[in-house]
């Protein structure tokens, strides 16, 4: 089995496969700084083609650019893993929050209309019809 990246140069792997967001691709046919270098390269990445005695095997992966790091396992087997720009764990923490944010000041401001329309129709805060 064999990778064939965008600029159709190839790497011998024994799996690729997406896991909670990553590519992840196990191999045994490169050190860890020829791996770094490959995966680094935005270009290179871009479109990634999985091959099996000739045959394409499945839907190509593309746009895994953010090379994040790799795991060493026994026995040599190395397993490089790339996110999508955007969906590294990081950067959805990131939105996460930033959303929870917004959540936060649009209720705010919703409680802060409700409270003025309820003094409104109260006639004002005292509650006795004087504002």
């Amino acid at each position: 089995m064999k990778i064939i990246f965008n600029d159709g140069k190839e790497l011998q792997i024994q799996q690729a496969q997406v896991v909670e967001g990553a590519l992840r691709i196990k191999t045994i046919s490169a050190t860890q700084d020829q791996l770094r270098e490959m995966f680094s390269d935005v270009v290179k990445t871009k479109k990634i083609t999985v091959e099996e005695r000739g045959q394409i095997i499945g839907e190509p992966y593309e746009n895994y650019t953010q090379f994040e790091g790799i795991t060493v396992y026994n026995a040599g087997i190395l397993e490089p893993f790339l996110y999508k720009e955007g969906e590294t764990p990081a950067e959805r923490m990131d939105a996460a929050e930033a959303a929870v944010m917004r959540t936060q000041s649009d209720t705010q401001m919703a409680v802060a209309e409700l409270t003025m329309v309820i003094a409104a129709l109260t006639g004002g805060m005292g509650g006795d019809g004087n504002v």
